[in-house]
């Protein structure tokens, strides 16, 4: 996929007419190429008029066979989504009626047109905002940071070719006027056709070859200064005028002060009325022209705050050859210091620490060194450094965590670093993958972490889970088991959690430790959550048959909460069993609550309008926030069972537990703790006034049959 979108601009940035500046066929051009490599259905480019009051529309491209007629936006109408374009390079809105910055389009257009979901880039001249690209999704889509970077890098194409065509026009319009004028800042020669002598150089002409008119008049084209500096260009050029009657072209040529200027030409041939041919010559200075590409083309490939190359350009060179080693560097904590400090101090310390990436590259030989995300360097080696990776690594990260000083005060840099050398690299493992799982180890461990055999063995293990996962569902290999929920009062099983369990055709039965990340990290985690929730509320619907007040409880993770169509799910599955209103219990991590928090909240309250408890599950390892609890409609929380499992040697714990347990009460939250095992954990949670438990104590997970027996029936005879 990396190979093909970048490909896919590679042929935009060859593409003619954007080199010829043609903006509304590089418009054609690049909205097809974004719906093929994003796989939408729809792609639209806009502009802004001349007084920036309205977004126009320049060209859509359709892969279904619906119309959309676009009208102009006014940029009063939709302040949020035009604000966040001035604000941001890009706009990811995974459900798009419910961001904050496109909700307004819900009504009108979001909602009519089925659009799920929307990647709004920006095109930017010299830091103005000009337009916008616009991708979107009829289908539930989860945009991730290359999808957006790559239309990033899309948008910067565009740039270039919109502002190649307003300097053509400018250029255009200035000739019309040279022309008319014979006097004139042009530089103008004309032949004769046919004996190829020169009859006419004006003064602007001498003022770049020098001399006088004299020393040309009556002269052999050859005398020209482009036939003296680069003849074969030259004769080339006069070849093509002579039988097509036109030629364009550019070239280089040195000016009496010894300056090397970039020429931009056009030659015609006319006749006139006598029947004499003459060919005119036509030369602009065009070296601030050539700057100012360059210019645009170094922005689509740096960094603009540190100057280092930037991720596009790291992933093409990446892509074009392997490098002998990389390592990636992440500033552990930077958002929280920019949020904290401002944004000005945050900007200071990335030009340092690029600064010192620089130079220490370049003291230790590096070929490359990239800002590859907000917070996150890479430096890239070709030859074989004379040192081992680890102690060059370690000789980065010595210099880089040395205060940093801004406006008076130091801040402290803390890293993880991770590195990986060509030879541990092979067709299943590639560079930033194995970087990317090696830096997740780093900030485990908190300390410099190399990819080796071990990684890249648990890597290989954790490809082939990911493409076992995409049949697992087609071949029914998953099931479900429950563990029952108890009242601490009573000892009754109010309730039943649904576990996930993979029945692995290899690896036997799998606990979801085993998959789930990978099946977050791929997109699978929401088929599968699906599966899940309807399996689970089918149970719950068979058993509520007979134990009609049986709870059940589901995990969600935040990808479903996301997603957009959790309540539509929700909803179909509740009308389809008609379950007992407040049996239904979704178990959300705190994480997932603080994720898109306006947008969880919305949704959290529109569950609770279908009867549905809302949980807080692993209370305690999040942020643990009395404001969110207060805010959202939360019924339950779940202490987590790392606070429960070393109660009787944990004093810290011994504390931590009462006082979750008070605040629920506080909060007439019903408070359940998970993973109690032994008979001494339920006597103090019980002393504390804990509601619910559950763990090994009360039974392990098992499947619908056992649970019923094991548990439903004795509440029966009980």
């Amino acid at each position: 996929m990396k190979q093909g979108r970048a490909d896919a601009i590679e042929r935009l940035i060859q593409l003619p007419e954007k080199q010829a500046g043609d903006f509304e066929q590089t418009a054609q051009v690049a909205a097809r190429i974004a719906c093929q490599q994003l796989g939408v259905e729809t792609a639209s480019i806009w502009l802004f008029n001349r007084e920036q009051t309205h977004l126009m529309p320049i060209c859509r491209h359709q892969l279904s066979g619906r119309t959309v007629v676009d009208a102009a936006l006014a940029t009063c109408a939709f302040p949020e989504y035009f604000d966040h374009l001035y604000q941001h390079r890009f706009l990811k809105a995974d459900v798009a009626r419910l961001h904050p910055a496109t909700k307004a389009f819900g009504p009108d257009y979001l909602v009519p047109n089925g659009i799920h979901a929307m990647l709004d880039a920006g095109i930017r001249i010299n830091g103005h905002l000009e337009g916008v690209i616009c991708v979107e999704s009829l289908r539930p889509r989860h945009w991730g940071e290359e999808d957006a970077h790559w239309v990033g890098q899309l948008a910067d194409q565009l740039a270039l070719a919109l502002a190649t065509q307003r300097q053509s026009r400018q250029a255009g319009q200035l000739d019309l006027f040279r022309h008319a004028m014979e006097q004139s800042s042009q530089r103008l020669a004309i032949m004769n056709a046919d004996t190829l002598e020169i009859c006419y150089v004006n003064q602007a002409y001498l003022r770049v070859a020098g001399g006088v008119a004299e020393d040309y008049v009556g002269k052999p084209i050859q005398q020209l200064m482009m036939f003296q500096q680069n003849p074969e260009s030259a004769k080339l050029a006069l070849q093509t005028v002579l039988e097509t009657g036109y030629c364009r072209g550019e070239g280089q040529v040195v000016d009496p002060q010894g300056r090397v200027r970039w020429i931009d030409f056009r030659a015609n041939r006319f006749v006139t009325e006598n029947g004499q041919a003459y060919l005119v010559l036509h030369s602009n200075d065009a070296t601030a022209e050539k700057a100012h590409k360059a210019e645009l083309e170094r922005m689509a490939w740096h960094c603009a705050l540190t100057g280092l190359y930037n991720r596009a350009y790291f992933l093409q060179r990446l892509n074009e050859s392997a490098p002998v080693a990389l390592l990636l560097f992440d500033l552990d904590g930077f958002k929280a210091l920019n949020d904290l400090h401002g944004h000005e101090v945050g900007d200071r310390l990335l030009k340092e620490v690029a600064r010192r990436l620089r130079h220490c590259g370049e003291r230790m030989g590096a070929s490359l060194v990239a800002r590859i995300g907000a917070d996150e360097f890479v430096v890239r080696f070709d030859q074989v450094p004379a040192q081992s990776l680890h102690d060059i690594a370690h000789s980065f990260r010595e210099r880089l965590i040395l205060p940093v000083p801004v406006g008076g005060r130091s801040y402290s840099v803390q890293l993880s670093v991770a590195g990986v050398c060509r030879d541990l690299l092979d067709e299943q493992v590639d560079a930033m993958a194995a970087l990317d799982l090696t830096m997740a180890r780093a900030k485990q461990l908190g300390r410099l972490q190399l990819f080796d055999q071990a990684l890249k063995e648990s890597f290989c293990e954790q490809v082939q889970i990911q493409q076992d996962l995409r049949q697992a569902l087609a071949r029914k290999e998953f099931e479900l088991h429950y563990q029952p929920l108890v009242a601490m009062e009573t000892g009754e099983v109010r309730g039943a959690e649904a576990l996930l369990r993979w029945r692995h055709p290899r690896r036997g039965r799998l606990g979801p430790a085993r998959f789930i990340e990978v099946a977050e990290d791929t997109g699978a985690i929401e088929p599968i959550g699906r599966w899940v929730l309807e399996t689970a509320l089918y149970q719950l619907h068979l058993w509520q048959r007979r134990w009609p007040g049986l709870e059940m409880h589901v995990n969600v993770s935040a990808k479903q909460l996301l997603g957009g169509d959790l309540y539509e799910i929700c909803w179909h599955q509740l009308n389809r069993y008609r379950l007992t209103p407040g049996t239904l219990v979704l178990e959300i991590t705190e994480t997932s609550l603080l994720e898109e928090i306006q947008v969880v909240s919305r949704l959290c309250n529109q569950l609770g309008e279908l009867g549905i408890v809302l949980a807080i599950d692993d209370f305690g390892t999040g942020y643990s926030s009395m404001r969110y609890l207060q805010r959202l409609p939360v019924q339950k929380l779940k202490i987590d069972r790392s606070f429960v499992m070393d109660l009787e040697t944990s004093r810290e714990n011994r504390e931590i537990v009462p006082a979750i347990i008070a605040m629920g009460q506080a909060l007439d939250l019903v408070v359940t703790a998970e993973g109690v095992e032994t008979e001494s954990q339920r006597r103090l949670l019980k002393q504390w006034g804990c509601d619910m438990v559950q763990g090994f104590l009360y039974g392990r997970p098992v499947d619908p049959h056992l649970f019923e027996q094991r548990y439903l029936r004795i509440n029966e005879t009980a």
